[in-house]
């Protein structure tokens, strides 16, 4: 599932369980949150499956004894930590900003929205509809996280709903077209920093 707070948008297609490098078992939970696995044996297994950033990651466990063991396995997962792309707002030095365009266009709507981050006294500030203020650590890091995982995205159209992302940091440009309906980044960015209005 999404494994987001607020989030009901998006379920796995399918994961694969491995029992000594041997796969047992491809469950494909369609709409189904809830899998139930029952008579698997005493030993070590590989839960595999794959994120809405194309990436296959792997949950491991081990049953040792007869209980019931619950597994998260989130499709928004991303290593964040260990990736290796520099974000813009670890790039910014005092006085440069960088801006983050958002332009959403679907059957019934067209909008487009553009957030600024400035660097002034090693301090962030952001601006955005004529408003600005400081940003606290974990508003850094939401904003950290959110350029890895459009770094990470890969551009889709299956849905009647784009959102096209344009990250511009003095001449280079981030550019990415998300038409799946499963990421909505531009959303859980806003809610975090407070920008919307609930």
């Amino acid at each position: 599932m999404d494994c987001r707070e607020g989030s009901n948008f998006h379920y796995l297609s399918e994961f694969k369980v491995f029992r000594d490098d041997s796969l047992i078992k491809t469950i494909e939970p369609k709409h189904e949150r809830n899998q139930t696995l029952k008579g698997l044996m005493y030993g070590k297994y590989r839960i595999e499956y794959k994120t809405m950033f194309s990436k296959t990651e792997n949950v491991n466990i081990e049953l040792s004894e007869k209980k019931e063991y619950t597994i998260d396995l989130c499709i928004n997962y991303l290593d964040h930590e260990s990736d290796p792309y520099r974000p813009f707002i670890d790039r910014l030095k005092n006085g440069e900003s960088y801006s983050i365009q958002v332009s959403s266009m679907g059957c019934f709507h067209n909008s487009k929205e553009t957030i600024t981050i400035k660097r002034r006294s090693n301090k962030f500030h952001l601006y955005f509809k004529g408003k600005n203020r400081l940003l606290d650590k974990n508003e850094i890091r939401t904003i950290r996280y959110f350029e890895k995982e459009i770094n990470n995205m890969v551009e889709s159209y299956n849905c009647t709903t784009t959102d096209k992302y344009v990250l511009k940091y003095k001449s280079t440009e981030v550019i990415i077209s998300d038409g799946s309906c499963v990421w909505h980044g531009d959303y859980f960015l806003k809610k975090a920093l407070k920008l919307t209005e609930e």
